[in-house]
């Protein structure tokens, strides 16, 4: 069966983006890796998915990394100079600090507090125990805590 892409985007083109955006922090990128995932999407055998939020959260995961890849592999040609954001509001710190975080827990946390995923779901996407999802999670939440004093 092939799936109708365009249902597919109607109902969790947003969702996928929230999760893009949130690992990415720049709306441009989020939404160029957002195409490139569904891209995959329609190229891909979809004829026995269970979780079509877990298959496409992965999907878009892999896009991700993917992307850092060649960015790592293009800043090493040249300098990089970052811009600062303006910590305007709270939302704005929290986003900041989540970037800070290291990959596997920026991933985690993004999933549960932003997609709202459980555990099970966070587990099958990336491939590792639920226990191994817990503890990063405590990890990430403990050092936003830090970070943000105890806000978190």
């Amino acid at each position: 069966m092939k799936l109708d892409i365009e249902s597919i985007y109607r109902m969790y083109g947003e969702y996928i983006y929230r999760y893009i955006y949130g690992m990415v922090h720049n709306k441009a990128e989020a939404e160029d890796l957002l195409q490139d995932t569904f891209i995959k999407v329609m190229k891909a055998d979809s004829s026995e998915i269970e979780n079509m939020k877990s298959w496409l959260i992965t999907i878009a995961r892999y896009t991700i990394y993917d992307h850092w890849r060649r960015e790592r592999r293009r800043l090493k040609l040249r300098p990089f100079v970052r811009e600062k954001k303006r910590d305007i509001d709270l939302k704005l710190d929290i986003e900041r600090e989540i970037e800070k975080l290291p990959p596997k827990l920026k991933e985690v946390i993004i999933l549960r507090e932003i997609n709202q995923l459980n555990y099970k779901e966070i587990s099958d996407i990336l491939g590792v125990e639920i226990g191994t999802v817990k503890s990063r999670l405590s990890r990430a939440r403990i050092k936003l805590g830090e970070s943000l004093g105890g806000i978190f």
